[in-house]
């Protein structure tokens, strides 16, 4: 059986179902292909109308390479992220509200595609059956390339409700080398410069860092806002979207209740780990 968009996303949605104590995974409802879409993707509805849905150009898109798998996971991680932020709880009151959650939503899809690639039974099945030989550097490479293929598609657009492709690719390698230091128990900034390295040395995203650097900004403001639509949609809960497993919580965990003062804590703690490593950061006011 040939692999498709339609195949992945149903990996994607049974591994992340996995990820939660049974009994307690959301539904994950998900239209494959029975509407007419301008997207390729959109998280529609609120409540329990909330549904996945997919384009059915996106769904038959043939995967033929380890390159496509990745490509074509982006895009449902990063939709994925909505699902599991149940963003459209929330009603935008400006364009800055939808930069930030789309910002969000690159950063966390970025981390639910490396949960699903290394822990997801049906996505490693997959990996297999395109003939890819699991190795964490040729994986990062080839994530850089879907990187590279979403700076030239979808995040390829002059519209004020997204960031521009510069940023947003910084955001999805912000969530990659977040993933990693949770995995390995750590900040090794080494190991995060050598990732970068990688992810943006795949096809022209060098020469975009370097041709459009004045446009690139990973900005407070919106992970301070970001912070605060998430709390409301949280509220009194544990966290937005409850029981993952212990062992998936400590990589895609949404609950929003640390406060400025703790967040603060752990950026210095994390700046002082770089020192002690080498780097000279500068303080982060």
């Amino acid at each position: 059986m040939s692999v498709t968009g339609r195949k992945i996303i149903k990996s994607a949605l049974w591994d992340m179902k996995s990820f939660f104590v049974k009994g307690s995974a959301p539904s994950f409802d998900v239209e494959l292909g029975t509407r007419n879409m301008r997207e390729h993707a959109t998280f529609s509805g609120q409540g329990r109308k909330a549904r996945l849905c997919f384009s059915k150009d996106f769904c038959s898109f043939q995967v033929n390479n380890v390159d496509d798998y990745n490509f074509v996971l982006m895009i449902v991680s990063h939709e994925i992220a909505h699902y599991m932020h149940q963003h459209n709880e929330h009603t935008d009151t400006d364009h800055f509200d939808t930069k930030s959650i789309e910002a969000w939503a690159d950063y966390y899809g970025a981390k639910v595609m490396m949960s699903l690639v290394t822990f997801g039974q049906k996505n490693i099945e997959l990996q297999r059956e395109l003939g890819f030989e699991f190795h964490s550097g040729n994986m990062i490479n080839s994530i850089g390339q879907g990187l590279y293929r979403l700076a030239q598609t979808l995040f390829n657009v002059q519209d004020e409700r997204y960031l521009n492709r510069i940023t947003r690719v910084g955001y999805c390698a912000a969530g990659i080398t977040s993933f990693l230091d949770s995995y390995w128990g750590g900040l090794q900034v080494s190991r995060s410069m050598d990732v970068l390295t990688r992810l943006y040395s795949q096809g022209e995203l060098r020469d975009w860092l370097t041709t459009e650097n004045e446009s690139f900004a990973l900005d407070k403001e919106i992970i301070e806002r970001v912070t605060e639509i998430h709390r409301s949609i949280q509220g009194y809960q544990l966290s937005i979207t409850g029981g993952l497993i212990p062992q998936m919580a400590r990589y895609i965990d949404t609950s929003f209740q640390r406060s400025p003062e703790l967040r603060d804590l752990y950026v210095k703690f994390r700046v002082q780990q770089a020192r002690e490593q080498g780097y000279e950061l500068p303080e982060i006011a």
